[in-house]
């Protein structure tokens, strides 16, 4: 229940926070009229003269007639767009002439992917996954010391995963290596 309360008391006093830097944050200034526009305002009109007061017999009950409100006349101001520009006359090109489009050196054949080329890139997967298999044995080795269990078991999936890759790969290797030096694999 507290920390409802708190939470309820800390929401109103961000709120009140934000109001107040919303009251008093600084307000841009209005732009200045340009000098072309003050000297084209309309002059305010002269103050109204007081109303004459004239007495009024007693017996008469009409009312004083109201006494009509002047308002200051409201001055427009129109922004002018710019003047649009004047296109210049159009000038004739010169005519170039390009040379003949040569033709595209041919593409060249891809090489074939022989068993060298294979035995070669599945050696190189190889010892790519060799290499992680290692740094994860290291790891948790490390978070084993530390006595972060959690984290061991985490690096031990991951080392069991490589483990399982690494063997197939060793497997491919194997096949291909039986295949570029002539022997037959034993299935």
């Amino acid at each position: 229940m507290r920390i409802r309360y708190r939470l309820i008391l800390t929401g109103a006093g961000v709120l009140v926070v934000a109001l107040g830097a919303v009251e008093f944050w600084p307000q841009p200034e209005p732009e200045p009229l340009p000098a072309a526009l003050l000297a084209m305002a309309v002059p305010p009109p002269p103050p109204a003269q007081p109303p004459r007061i004239v007495p009024v017999k007693a017996h008469s009950v009409a009312p004083p007639a109201p006494v009509p409100r002047q308002e200051a006349p409201q001055v427009t101001v129109a922004r002018m767009a710019p003047e649009p520009e004047v296109p210049e006359p159009e000038v004739p090109e010169p005519e170039v002439s390009f040379p003949p489009p040569e033709d595209n050196d041919d593409i060249e054949p891809e090489l074939p992917q022989t068993a060298q080329w294979e035995l070669e890139k599945m050696a190189r997967l190889a010892a790519l996954v060799e290499r992680d298999v290692v740094r994860l044995a290291r790891e948790r080795e490390d978070a084993v010391a530390r006595g972060d269990v959690q984290r061991g078991e985490q690096i031990d999936a991951l080392l069991q995963r490589n483990l399982g890759q690494l063997r197939e790969l060793h497997d491919e290797v194997r096949r291909l290596a039986e295949v570029v030096n002539g022997v037959a694999p034993a299935d």
